[in-house]
Parts: C-alpha cells; sequence; structure tokens
C-alpha cells in the first residue's frame, strides 16, 4: 500500500458523510486494511478548525490482498432448540419433562450405596418354648416272693428260659426265680436288647377272657422278677395269649417263654 497525501483537496465539512468505497475495493477489503481506513478517518475528523485538514487515499493492489490470506470462514448460526408445544401432534400434554443433568457435585459415593444381598435370607426358625416337666418314674411292681410248695418247674430254650406254671396259678418256686435272675444277668451285657414274655393260661374254648387273665397274671409276675433284678420297666414287653395254638411244640396251656428279643423260642433243650 502507498499514501499519497494531497494538499489542494477543500477539507471535509463536519457531518458529511464519508464517500463510499467502490465495489470492487469493498470486495477485497480485509480487516486489516480496514482499521487502516478507519484510523485514516478519524485522524482527518479530529482536526482542529482552521487547520487544512490531510486526506488520504488509498490504493489496493491485489496481491498485497493476497499475501494477507483469505478471510476465516463464517461460524454457521446456531439454531435454538425446539421447545415441545403443549397439544401438538409431537409431544403430548402430559409429556414428561427432560431429566435434569446430573450434577457431579452431588454425585453419592459408591461406598455409601448399601449392598443389596443376591439370595433371599433363610427362613427363621421357630423352636417351641422349653418346658421343663419334673420325670415322675412309675414306681416299681410289689416284689414276687418264692413259694416253696409251688409247683412248677424251668426249663432252657434258645435265648431264654420257659416256666411251668401249676394249675390255674402264677405262684413261683426259688427254681423258676432263680432262672429268670440269671437271665437278668445276661441282659445287663446286652443293653441294645429287650425280653419278650409270651404268658399262655388254660380254660374252655367257650371262655376267652379266662385264659387270658391267667396268662397276664404269670407274665407280670416274672416282669416284676427282672425288675427287681435291674432289667428297666422299658425293656420289657408281655404279652398275655390265652390259649397256645394246637400247632406249637413243647408249649402247653400253663407256661410262659421269657425270651430276648430277635429269638425264636422253640423246644426247650435238655436240661
Amino acid at each position: 500500500m502507498s499514501h499519497e497525501p494531497t494538499s489542494t483537496s477543500p477539507p471535509m465539512p463536519r457531518g458529511a458523510s464519508l464517500p463510499r468505497l467502490p465495489t470492487a475495493i469493498r470486495a477485497t477489503v480485509t480487516p486489516r486494511t480496514g482499521l487502516a481506513l478507519a484510523l485514516g478517518l478519524v485522524a482527518g475528523l479530529a482536526a482542529p478548525a482552521g487547520i487544512r485538514a490531510v486526506q488520504a487515499q488509498v490504493i489496493t493492489h491485489p496481491d498485497a490482498l493476497n499475501t494477507l490470506g483469505a478471510p476465516p470462514p463464517a461460524r454457521p448460526a446456531e439454531k435454538p432448540a425446539a421447545r415441545p408445544v403443549v397439544g401438538s401432534n409431537e409431544m403430548g400434554p402430559h409429556a414428561a419433562a427432560p431429566a435434569p443433568a446430573a450434577n457431579p457435585s452431588t454425585t453419592v459415593p459408591a461406598a455409601a450405596i448399601p449392598q443389596v444381598a443376591t439370595t433371599p435370607p433363610a427362613n427363621p426358625v421357630l423352636r417351641p418354648p422349653e418346658v421343663h416337666v419334673p420325670l415322675h418314674p412309675p414306681p416299681p411292681p410289689p416284689e414276687v416272693k418264692p413259694d416253696p410248695a409251688a409247683k412248677g418247674r424251668a426249663a432252657r430254650i434258645p435265648g431264654g428260659t420257659r416256666l411251668y406254671f401249676g394249675a390255674q396259678s402264677a405262684d413261683m418256686n426259688p427254681r423258676m426265680i432263680a432262672a429268670l435272675q440269671t437271665l437278668a444277668g445276661v441282659m445287663q451285657h446286652l443293653p441294645d436288647q429287650h425280653v419278650m414274655i409270651a404268658a399262655y393260661g388254660e380254660g374252655n374254648g367257650d371262655d376267652a377272657s379266662t385264659p387270658r387273665r391267667i396268662a397276664l397274671s404269670r407274665g407280670l409276675a416274672a416282669r416284676s422278677v427282672l425288675i427287681h433284678a435291674g432289667v428297666a420297666s422299658t425293656r420289657i414287653y408281655v404279652r398275655a395269649i390265652g390259649q397256645p395254638p394246637e400247632n406249637q411244640i413243647g408249649i402247653t396251656p400253663d407256661c410262659i417263654d421269657v425270651t430276648r428279643s430277635g429269638v425264636v423260642a422253640s423246644s426247650p433243650s435238655p436240661s
């Protein structure tokens, strides 16, 4: 660019508009050349009265404009976000408002979030209340006294003994009681076994209760001897059968079989 001052131009009156540049020059003016033009015009307007203003003529060369580079591209104007219209087809009158952006300052730390169990808790076990009831063991049965005049005898059978009584009687002599006490001593070494008493009684075919009553009295007498010999009452089972079956060998209506559990009585072994 070159500045050529002219002293023959008349001063520009105050308030007069500046001359417009030709269209060819305005198209090539960049921000840098425009700043130079503005400074020159301001200097001419600010001259005091009586002093002749110096006017400058700006000549722009195309090569000088090419060295300045192309102006930066204009940024496209951002369109404002479309706001939903109430009652329109896009958003209904009950459309949900946009969720507010999460505030980083109010974020809850991971340690403060309670952990949720992956499996449900186990069902509670409800136990009944413990009630302490005093135990009163039953009194032992009366002791059976041996009768030396009683008729009867004892015979050994597999797993126990067989006792023979007199007719219509439940009395026992010392030999019969001694056989039961010997069996009680064996049961002391077999705590996992029981004593089975199968009692029989005589009677006629028309009366079924009398043979069972006699059989029950004989079985309870043998049970009493075993309890007083040290066998627990919970380990003794008495069966009042009454009349014996006809096919049983060696069994008469006046006998009882006292055996350990799991042993089947048979004919008495020779003594």
